[in-house]
C-alpha cells in the first residue's frame, strides 16, 4: 500500500466531518450520504456540522468546524454552492487538509453572469495548502479501510457488495462508480474502491492512477472519461502501468449529442475520438465503449490468477451447433483465429465421440452424452496439443437442476445409470471432478477458458465454478468480446513487460 500517498487520508480517513446532513430522510443527500456511511460499517469519529440541530442521525452535532474537538482527516460538504467558499475558509483555518465536495453548481452552471466559485474555492484551498475533490461528485467507496472488522467507508448510493475485491474504478461520472455496481449477483467483479472525481478542480484522474499505481489492494483499474485535463502526464503515468496492471475505460466524449451532454452536466469540453484513439494504442489501456463489457473485462482482470493467452487462436467445444457456429463468426470478427484443428487430433477426437460429433472447430459434440469429454476430456487434449490459445466451451449446464430428480423417494431413479465417475462421487461434489482438473491444466498451459451456462447468470452451478477463479457467461456474445480485448491487452503486454 502507498501509504505516503496524498489521497491514503481521502481513501481511509480515522475521522470526517459532514455539512449538509439532517435528521429528516429524503429531504437533503447529505442525510442520505451519512445514513450510508454510518449503515456500512464506518465505525471511526464522525463530526456533523449543523447551524441548529444539537444531534445529527445519534451523533454529537458541532455548530461549526471550530468547535470539534480533533482536525478531521477528511470533510464532506453538500451545501448550496454559494456558502462553500466560506466554509473552505473556516476548514482552513481549522487546519483542514481534505475535502470532498459533493455540491453542484459550480462550473456545470451555464448562465449570462460567469460562475467564478470554482476559482473562489481553489484558491482558499491554496492559500491553506487544501486538497479537495469534487465538486459535482459523489465521494468514495472503499472495502478495504478495515475488511477484517466489516468495515467499509461507503459514500455511494451503492449496494452491499460480496467481498472486497480488487478492481478500482475513478470516474468523471458519479453514476458510473455507483448504479452499475448495484445489482450484485449478476456480475463477476467484486470491488475495492469506486472514487467519483466530479469536475476535477483540483485533483483529477492522473492523481488517482497514480494512487491505484501502488495500491496493493488494486490488481485491475477502470476509467469512465469525459475529458483529461493533464494530456501528457496521463499517457506517462498509463504506460507506467499498463505492463504491470490493466486499465480498462469507457470514453465518453467524441460525438455531437456525447459532448452537449458531458458540458451540460459538468462544463467539460470533451475530446476527439481518433485523439482518445491513438492515446489508448499508445498506453495500452483496453477501451469498450459498453458497461456490460467493461464490467466483464473487470470481473476476468482483477482475479487473484489472471491467465493471460499466449495468442488469438481460438478452440470452441460446444454441445450445440447454433452456438458453435456464433461463437465462431463473431470471433472472426473480433479478430481472433478459430483454426481448423490437425488432422492427427481429428482423428483422436473421432475414437472418442459420437459419430454425429464434428471435430474440425468447433468440436460440436452434439449428441453425445458423455459429459466428462465436454468438461474435462476434449478441453485437456486441447490445452495439451498446443494448437490454441484460449478455450470457449458452451453447454455447462447445472447437474442439480438437471439431475434433480435423482433421490432415494424418486420412482424414475431405480431405473436411471449414471456414468460410474459420478456414482462414485456425491452431485454435491462435481466441482472436484469437471472443474478442478480442468483449471489446473488451464493454469499449466497458460490457456484461459471461458464457459458459458445457458441458464441464469446467478445459477448455483456457475457461482461454483466462479469460485474457483473461472470465468462464466450465461450466453457467447459476451465471452467472445471480452476474449478479444483480453488477446489484445496480453499482447501489449508480453511487449512492454
Amino acid at each position: 500500500m502507498n501509504d505516503t500517498h496524498f489521497l491514503k487520508d481521502f481513501l481511509n480517513p480515522q475521522s470526517i466531518a459532514i455539512y449538509g446532513a439532517n435528521n429528516q430522510y429524503a429531504t437533503t443527500f447529505g442525510t442520505f450520504l451519512l445514513m450510508n456511511i454510518m449503515t456500512y460499517g464506518y465505525k471511526r469519529n464522525i463530526y456533523p456540522i449543523h447551524l441548529k440541530l444539537d444531534k445529527v442521525l445519534g451523533r454529537k452535532a458541532y455548530k461549526r468546524i471550530a468547535d470539534v474537538p480533533e482536525v478531521p482527516d477528511l470533510v464532506i460538504i453538500v451545501l448550496p454552492p454559494k456558502v462553500v467558499p466560506q466554509v473552505f475558509r473556516e476548514c482552513g483555518e481549522k487546519g483542514v487538509k481534505n475535502l470532498v465536495v459533493i455540491s453542484g453548481g459550480f462550473r456545470e452552471v451555464t448562465g449570462e453572469k460567469k460562475n467564478t466559485l470554482t476559482e473562489e474555492i481553489c484558491k482558499i484551498a491554496n492559500k491553506y495548502g487544501m486538497r479537495f475533490t469534487g465538486p459535482n461528485c459523489f465521494g468514495f467507496y472503499n472495502a478495504w479501510i478495515d475488511p477484517a472488522n466489516g468495515q467499509v467507508f461507503n459514500m455511494m448510493v451503492f449496494a452491499k457488495q460480496r467481498k472486497p475485491g480488487k478492481f478500482s474504478l475513478a470516474s468523471q461520472s458519479g453514476t458510473m462508480t455507483s448504479h452499475i455496481f448495484a445489482d450484485v449477483d449478476h456480475h463477476d467483479v467484486d470491488i475495492g474502491k469506486t472514487i467519483s472525481v466530479g469536475n476535477e478542480a483540483n485533483i483529477d484522474l492522473v492523481d488517482f492512477l497514480e494512487y491505484f499505481k501502488e495500491d496493493e489492494n488494486t490488481k485491475a483499474i477502470g476509467l469512465y472519461i469525459e475529458e483529461i485535463k493533464r494530456g501528457q502526464k496521463f499517457i506517462e503515468v498509463a504506460r507506467e502501468i499498463t505492463p504491470h496492471k490493466p486499465i480498462v475505460a469507457i470514453y465518453a466524449g467524441g460525438s455531437r449529442a456525447a459532448n452537449r451532454a458531458i458540458s451540460s452536466h459538468t462544463g467539460s469540453m470533451a475530446g476527439n475520438s481518433k485523439i482518445f484513439d491513438a492515446m489508448v494504442k499508445e498506453t495500452g489501456i483496453i477501451k469498450t465503449h459498453y458497461v456490460r463489457e467493461f464490467l466483464d473485462l473487470a470481473g476476468i482482470l482483477s482475479k487473484d490468477e489472471v491467465i493471460y493467452p499466449k495468442g488469438r487462436r481460438l478452440g470452441i467445444i460446444t454441445n450445440s451447433g447454433g452456438p458453435g457456429a456464433m461463437i465462431a463468426k463473431n470471433a472472426e470478427r473480433k479478430g481472433l483465429i478459430v483454426p481448423e484443428l490437425s488432422h492427427k487430433l481429428q482423428e483422436k477426437f473421432s475414437t472418442m465421440m459420437a459419430h454425429t460429433a464434428s471435430f474440425t472447430n468447433p468440436v460440436d459434440l452434439t449428441f453425445d452424452m458423455n459429459i466428462f469429454n465436454l468438461y474435462v476430456n476434449i478441453p485437456k487434449i486441447l490445452m495439451r496439443s498446443g494448437e490454441v490459445d484460449a478455450i470457449i466451451i458452451y453447454g455447462i449446464f447445472g447437474f442439480k437442476e438437471r439431475l434433480s430428480f435423482i433421490d432415494e423417494n424418486s420412482e424414475v431413479a431405480k431405473y436411471v445409470e449414471l456414468p460410474e465417475q459420478m456414482i462414485e462421487n456425491d452431485l454435491n461434489n462435481m466441482d472436484k471432478l469437471f472443474i478442478v482438473p480442468t483449471i489446473k491444466l488451464s493454469k499449466k498451459y497458460s490457456v484461459p477458458i471461458f464457459y458459458i451456462n445457458p441458464q441464469s447468470y446467478a445459477n448455483e452451478w456457475s457461482n461454483e465454478i466462479r469460485g474457483y477463479g473461472a470465468n462464466v457467461f450465461s450466453l457467447w456474445d459476451r465471452p467472445v468480446n471480452a476474449l478479444a480485448k483480453l488477446c489484445e491487452y496480453a499482447e501489449y503486454r508480453r511487449i512492454h513487460s
